[in-house]
C-alpha cells in the first residue's frame, strides 16, 4: 500500500510540472506502474477505497500508510475521489489520467479502462468505525496540528497553541479508553516525516507514563503538549545539519544545541493555558537526569519530573526509529540503553516506571518463536515472567498468514526479536484488523 500511495503522490506532482511524455514524467509513470502491481499482487483486480480517513485495500484498512499519506488521502478527498479500482494491466495512459486528476491539472476522470474511478460496487459506505478507528484519527488529527504549527513558524515566526491542546486532549481521552491499542499505534514511524511522527509517539507514551506515575489530567495534557512540541525548534535549525550523516563539528553542534531554548521561547510567545509548562518540557528534553546535558538546569540542579519522563521516552523512540544516518535498534535494545543510562541521563525511578509499563518485549515488538513463528507484542506482560500477549502474522515458514490469529507465549518461547522493517511487518496495522481484542487491552 504504501508503494502505491507514494508511487501516486509522485506521480500527481510531476504531471502538474511536465506534461505527458516528458522523461520525467514517463519515469514516474513507470515507477508508479510497478507500485500499482505490487498493489494487485495476485489479483486480476484490486479496490483502493478512501472513507473517513482511511485508506483500505479491499475493504483491509492501511492504518500506518493512512498516517504517513494523511495529506494525499485530503487531496483525493477533495477531488470527490471515493474507490479506484485498477484492473490488470493498468495502463500508462490511465495512470497518467489518474495523478493528473488527482494533482487538479486536469478534470478528465478515467472510465472503463483500467483505471476506474467511484464504481457503485467499490464505494463500501459500511465500512465499520472502530473504537480504534477513533484513535487513529486522534493521531492523524495531531499529526496535522504539528504539521500546522511547523508551517506557521516557518511562515510567520509565531503559531497559535490551541490547536495542539485541543489534539492532545483528544489524544489523552483516547488512549486512556484504549492504553493497550494506543501503545500500539506509538510504534507507527515515518522517515520522510520523523519528526512529526516521533513527536505524536513521544506524547502518547509520555501520556501512559505520567498517568501511571500519577500526574493529574490537568497537568498532564499541558506536559503532553510540551512532549508532542519537545522538538520544535528544530524548525530553525537546517535540515542538513538535521540529517548530517557524521561527527559534527562545533558550528553544527551549537545550532543542535540551541533548539531546546528556541521551542521553548516558541511556546511561551504562543501563550495559553499551559503554555508553561510545555515550554519547560521543550527546554529541558536535553538536559539530563545529572544536569550535564544541554541547556544547564539551575533549579535545584536537575530538570523537572515532566521533562524527566519525555527524556525517557524522547530516548526509546528515538533508539527505535530508522535515521537517514541509522538503522533502527529493537525496542529491547533501546530498553537497555536506558537502564544503562539510569541514574545518570535518565531518572532511575522513571526508567523503571517506564520498563515495568512496556515490559520485557513492549507492544509492538517482533519475534520469532522457537517455532519459527513471527509474532507481533500485541500487550505487554503485567509482571515478571507473566505470558505476552502476540499476534501470529507469519507461519513457521515464513510465509504470512491471511487471517492473523493470537498467541500468548512466555519468553522461553522467544527465540530472538527482530526489526520489524527487516520481517516486512507492520505492527501498527493489526490494530482495527484485530479489533476490540487490541483495543481493549
Amino acid at each position: 500500500m504504501a508503494s502505491l500511495l507514494s508511487g501516486l503522490r509522485k506521480l500527481s506532482r510531476q504531471v502538474g510540472l511536465y506534461p505527458e511524455g516528458h522523461p520525467l514524467t514517463e519515469e514516474a509513470v513507470v515507477l508508479a506502474l510497478g507500485s500499482v502491481a505490487d498493489f494487485l499482487d495476485d489479483d486480476l483486480e484490486a479496490v483502493l477505497t478512501l472513507h473517513q480517513d482511511a485508506f483500505f485495500r479491499n475493504r483491509v484498512v492501511a492504518a500506518h500508510a493512512s498516517l504517513e499519506f494523511r495529506g494525499l488521502l485530503h487531496e483525493m478527498q477533495q477531488r470527490g475521489v471515493e474507490a479506484v479500482t485498477f484492473a490488470r494491466p493498468v495502463s500508462q495512459a490511465d495512470l497518467h489520467d489518474l495523478a493528473a486528476f488527482i494533482g487538479g491539472s486536469s478534470d478528465d476522470l478515467p472510465a472503463d479502462g483500467t483505471v476506474r474511478l467511484n464504481e457503485p460496487m467499490a464505494v463500501d459506505p459500511d465500512l465499520e468505525i472502530t473504537p480504534t478507528t477513533r484513535l487513529r484519527a486522534s493521531y492523524g488529527a495531531t499529526l496535522d496540528a504539528m504539521r500546522f504549527v511547523s508551517g506557521a513558524l516557518v511562515a510567520r515566526g509565531t503559531f497559535e497553541l490551541g490547536s495542539v491542546v485541543n489534539a492532545v486532549e483528544g489524544l489523552f481521552e483516547q488512549s486512556v479508553a484504549q492504553p493497550g491499542a494506543a501503545l500500539l499505534l506509538s510504534t507507527v514511524k515515518s522517515h520522510d516525516e520523523y519528526t512529526f511522527f516521533h513527536s505524536v509517539n513521544v506524547c502518547i507514551m509520555s501520556l501512559a507514563l505520567g498517568r501511571l506515575v500519577g500526574v493529574d489530567r490537568d497537568i498532564l495534557v499541558p506536559a503532553g503538549v510540551g512532549a508532542v512540541l519537545h522538538d520544535i525548534g528544530k524548525v530553525a535549525v537546517s535540515p542538513a545539519v538535521l540529517n548530517y550523516p557524521g561527527r559534527l563539528d562545533d558550528a553544527q553542534w551549537r545550532e543542535i544545541t540551541l533548539h531546546p531554548q528556541e521551542g521553548a521561547l516558541s511556546i511561551l510567545a504562543a501563550g495559553g493555558a499551559g503554555s508553561e509548562i510545555a515550554a519547560t518540557v521543550a527546554l529541558e528534553h536535553h538536559a539530563r537526569y545529572d544536569s550535564t546535558g544541554y541547556p544547564v538546569v539551575t533549579r535545584d540542579g536537575r530538570p523537572h519530573v515532566y521533562s524527566r519522563l519525555v527524556q525517557v521516552v524522547d530516548t526509546y523512540d528515538a533508539i527505535t526509529s530508522r535515521r537517514s544516518y541509522r538503522r533502527a535498534e529493537s525496542p529491547q535494545r533501546a530498553l537497555q540503553v536506558l537502564m544503562g543510562g539510569a541514574g545518570s541521563a535518565w531518572d532511575p525511578e522513571i526508567v523503571h516506571t517506564f520498563i515495568g509499563m512496556m515490559g520485557i518485549y513492549p507492544p509492538g515488538s517482533v519475534l520469532e518463536t522457537s517455532d519459527g513463528a513471527t509474532v507481533v507484542v500485541v500487550r505487554a506482560s503485567d509482571e515478571a515472567g507473566a505470558p505476552l500477549d502476540g499476534i501470529v502474522v507469519k507461519g513457521p515458514g515464513g510465509e504470512f498468514l491471511p487471517d492473523p490469529e493470537p498467541r500468548r507465549l512466555v519468553v522461553a518461547d522467544v527465540r530472538r526479536q527482530v526489526l520489524a522493517e527487516d520481517a516486512g511487518v507492520d505492527p501498527a496495522s493489526l490494530l482495527e484488523q484485530l479489533g476490540d481484542a487490541v483495543a481493549s487491552a
